[in-house]
C-alpha cells in the first residue's frame, strides 16, 4: 500500500473517491479544502493511500503555522471529517496505519508541536485509531442528527409526534408560520454580508468567536456557488433576522451555522429556518441532517436541537503531542485559544494534570467556565 500527499493528477480521483464513501459530508471535499485554504492561515494535506493505484483511504489535514507550536490538525474551522476508507476493501486496519503513520511522520517533519485528528461520528471507527494513533489527550465530543425517515413520511408530511402532538416546537413552529418571515436562497453578496453581521452581533453576545468576513467570502465562492450547500437568510419586512449556512451532499446536511437577531426572537426565525432546511433536505432524499456539536449537553443548544427528534453519536479528538508543549502550560486559557482560534488543539482542562489523558465535552465547558471567573 502506498501512502502520500495528494497530487494533481489524483485530484478527480479523489473526489470521485469522496463522493462514494459512506458518511462523508461536504467537509471532507476539496471544496471544503479550498474554503479553509482562500483563509490564508492552513495549508491543506490530503493524505491518500492507494492499492494497485486505486485510492482506497485518505484524509484531511490543516497545517497551522504559529510561533507557539506549528499544528497539524484534521479540526481546522470546527471541520468534522476522520478518515475515509473504500467500503471494498477489506484491510481496513491496514489503511487506517497508513495513513496515520505517515500522518505522525508529516507533523514532525512540520516541525508540529501536536497532531489532532477527529473520528467520524457515523462511523464505529474508534478503537481503530485508539490502538493505532495511541493519542495523549482524548476528548469525547458529541453531535446531535436527525434520520429524516423518522421525521416525515414518503410523501413529506410530518409524522414525529414532537412535531404533531402539542408540544413547545409545535407551538413554536406555527408562531414561526404565522410570523410572516420569508425565505431566501439567493446567493448575492449583499445578503451575505448582511449575514456576517448578523453572526458577529449574535455570536459576540453569546461570548464567542466570530467568523471573520473572509470566511463568509470564502464559503460563497467555493461551497454555496458551487452546489454543495447553501446560506439561507431569513427575511421579516425587508430586514434580515436570521441566516444559517448549510453543506449538503447525496447523504449528509450539516447545519454548520444558524443564528438569528435576538431582537426578532419572538418571530422563531431559527425555527423557520430549521423547518426549511428539512423540507429541503426530504425532498433532495438526503437521509441525515446533522446538527453538528453543542457547548455541553446540559445545555440550551442541546435541549433546543433535541426537540426536533434528534439522535446523539460520539466522536473523539485524538491529540499526539509530537514536539514541545511545555510553553502552552504557561499561557493562560484565554491566550491558549485566541493564538490557535479556530484550531483544535487538545482538551485545555487536561494540559496541567499530569496522567490524565481522557475527558469528556461536559467536564471541559465546566472547567472552561470555571476558569473565566477567576
Amino acid at each position: 500500500m502506498q501512502v502520500d500527499v495528494l497530487t494533481t493528477d489524483d485530484t478527480a480521483a479523489l473526489r470521485d473517491f469522496v463522493a462514494k464513501t459512506r458518511h462523508c459530508s461536504v467537509q471532507s471535499s476539496l471544496d471544503w479544502a479550498n474554503l479553509i485554504c482562500d483563509l490564508k492561515e492552513d495549508k491543506p494535506y490530503f493524505i491518500v493511500a492507494k492499492k494497485n493505484d486505486e485510492i482506497v483511504g485518505a484524509l484531511s489535514l490543516y497545517f497551522f503555522k504559529n510561533k507557539r507550536g506549528n499544528l497539524l490538525t484534521s479540526n481546522a474551522w470546527n471541520t468534522i471529517s476522520g478518515i475515509l476508507c473504500s467500503q471494498k476493501i477489506t484491510e481496513q486496519e491496514q489503511v487506517y496505519s497508513a495513513l496515520v503513520d505517515y500522518s505522525i511522520s508529516l507533523a514532525h517533519e512540520l516541525d508540529c508541536a501536536v497532531l489532532s485528528i477527529s473520528t467520524n461520528p457515523f462511523l464505529n471507527d474508534k478503537d481503530l485509531y485508539l490502538n493505532i494513533l495511541k493519542p495523549d489527550y482524548v476528548l469525547e465530543n458529541f453531535v446531535q442528527y436527525l434520520l429524516l425517515d423518522e421525521v416525515f413520511d414518503q410523501k413529506g408530511n410530518f409524522v414525529h409526534p414532537n412535531y404533531i402532538r402539542r408540544t413547545n416546537l409545535s407551538r413554536n413552529l406555527k408562531k414561526s408560520r404565522q410570523s410572516e418571515i420569508t425565505i431566501s436562497e439567493e446567493q448575492c453578496q449583499e445578503y451575505v454580508n448582511q449575514a456576517f453581521f448578523l453572526q458577529e452581533k449574535r455570536l459576540m453576545e453569546v461570548g464567542a468567536h466570530p467568523f471573520p468576513r473572509e470566511f463568509f467570502e470564502s464559503a460563497l465562492q467555493n461551497i454555496t456557488l458551487k452546489g454543495r450547500g447553501k446560506f439561507l437568510f431569513a427575511f421579516h419586512e425587508d430586514r434580515m433576522i436570521g441566516m444559517s449556512l448549510f453543506l449538503s451532499s447525496d447523504k449528509i446536511m450539516d447545519i454548520y451555522m444558524l443564528c438569528m437577531d435576538i431582537n426578532f426572537a419572538d418571530l422563531r426565525p431559527n425555527f423557520a429556518l430549521t423547518e426549511y432546511m428539512l423540507n429541503r433536505a426530504h425532498k433532495n432524499s438526503i437521509p441525515t441532517l446533522n446538527w453538528m456539536s453543542s457547548p455541553r449537553k446540559d445545555g440550551g443548544v442541546y435541549q433546543w436541537k433535541k426537540q426536533w427528534g434528534s439522535r446523539e453519536g460520539i466522536f473523539l479528538h485524538l491529540t499526539k503531542v509530537t514536539g514541545d508543549i511545555s510553553s502552552w502550560k504557561e499561557l493562560s486559557y484565554e491566550e491558549l485559544g485566541n493564538a490557535y482560534k479556530f484550531h483544535y488543539l487538545l482538551p485545555f482542562n487536561l494540559l496541567r494534570v499530569p496522567q490524565s489523558q481522557t475527558t469528556t465535552k461536559n467536564e471541559l465547558a465546566l472547567f472552561m467556565h470555571h476558569s473565566q471567573l477567576k
